[in-house]
């Protein structure tokens, strides 16, 4: 429900606005009523309404300051001007300061109604807005870490595939240019973060050199212009990425192996591993091979292995039973990879 603050100091108007109003009926909550701005300020900073109706002249903080401090402090509240005629000139100021609208005293209800439910549409309309926002940046956040996981892994193709998508994804939504250009200076803070957390430290040059190409892209407006932007951003990082190739190898892989060490007795694949680092898995198969010198299959089966050879020795359960414990569905190929691994078959180290 929409929240509404009533300012005035005039008693008598004051107390007239909040009874004899239908505000249940047009889904208007009044949290509160004040005597002066002093007063509304410190009920605005409690209740946080969403539209506050007040007069101009008030002791202690007129009208006007209380807009003044509304808006300095940060509050995207909807403000309605209280204003006689011999104070039009002051309406006019309240105006300038950012106030939605103002209505002559005495107050007319039919006009006021107009005037609250055009704010309400107003608010409802944002607040959608906001909503539909924060989606998109929860979608955007997850292509982040694709795109991140894909740097590190020098795969730029992929990354400016998912960088691609993102612009058209926002250009399809009828985002703003505005919103474009800040969610993208937020992609370069958020992909900087991301890779400096992972353990790719940013260095100085690379970091001024983004934050100063922001204010050329603030220049452009067309999704080609964006899109060029954001690629060539891509390919320096790749290119960093390149110069830390160690590094961006050991990191992909520590995740991976961590993901084979807590899901090994899941039904697993390159494919499905290679999803959670997002690489392909050809590019995946291969990186893995060279830092680990040994194929993910292989790997894999040793990590299984092991974790059989923990459970045989509490002799605790059959055979059978640890096979399917550790991720194998065909208890004869189990016990060939066991024999081959350990030297013996699973029975015969269970009888140990």
């Amino acid at each position: 429900m929409i929240k509404l603050l009533i300012v005035d100091d005039e008693k008598m108007i004051r107390e007239g606005l909040v009874n004899t109003m239908p505000w249940k009926e047009m889904g208007i909550e009044v949290v509160g009523s004040a005597g002066n701005g002093l007063t509304a300020l410190e009920i605005v900073r409690e209740k946080k309404p969403h539209i506050v109706l007040t007069d101009i002249r008030m002791p202690k903080m007129n009208g006007i300051e209380l807009l003044q401090s509304i808006r300095k402090e940060g509050y995207k509240i909807k403000v309605v001007i209280l204003s006689g005629y011999d104070e039009f000139a002051y309406a006019q100021q309240a105006i300038r300061h950012g106030a939605e609208d103002y209505i002559l005293k005495p107050v007319n209800a039919e006009e006021l109604q107009k005037v609250i439910k055009r704010l309400e549409n107003e608010l409802k309309g944002e607040i959608n807005e906001d909503l539909s926002h924060i989606q998109l940046r929860k979608d955007i956040e997850v292509e982040i870490e694709k795109y991140v996981a894909a740097v590190q892994g020098r795969d730029k193709a992929t990354a400016i595939s998912i960088l691609d998508a993102i612009t058209e994804n926002l250009t399809l939504q009828k985002v703003s240019t505005e919103q474009i250009h800040r969610l993208y200076f937020e992609i370069v803070e958020s992909v900087m973060h991301a890779m400096e957390k992972s353990g790719l430290k940013i260095n100085d040059e690379l970091r001024e050199e983004y934050l100063n190409s922001f204010i050329e892209l603030l220049n452009f407006t067309k999704q080609q212009e964006l899109k060029n932007w954001i690629n060539d951003f891509t390919e320096n990082l790749v290119g960093f990425a390149e110069d830390k190739k160690g590094d961006s190898y050991r990191l992909v892989i520590k995740k991976a192996v961590e993901y084979m060490e807590e899901h090994f007795n899941e039904k697993l694949s390159v494919q499905k591993v290679a999803e959670v680092v997002y690489l392909s898995p050809n590019y995946f198969s291969h990186i893995f091979k060279k830092m680990k010198k040994e194929s993910f299959t292989d790997y894999l089966n040793r990590i299984r292995i092991e974790k059989a050879k923990e459970l045989l020795s509490k002799h605790l359960y059959k055979v059978y039973e640890v096979s399917d414990m550790v991720g194998y569905s065909d208890y004869k190929y189990f016990s060939s990879v066991f024999k081959k691994l350990v030297g013996v078959s699973p029975t015969q180290y269970s009888e140990l």
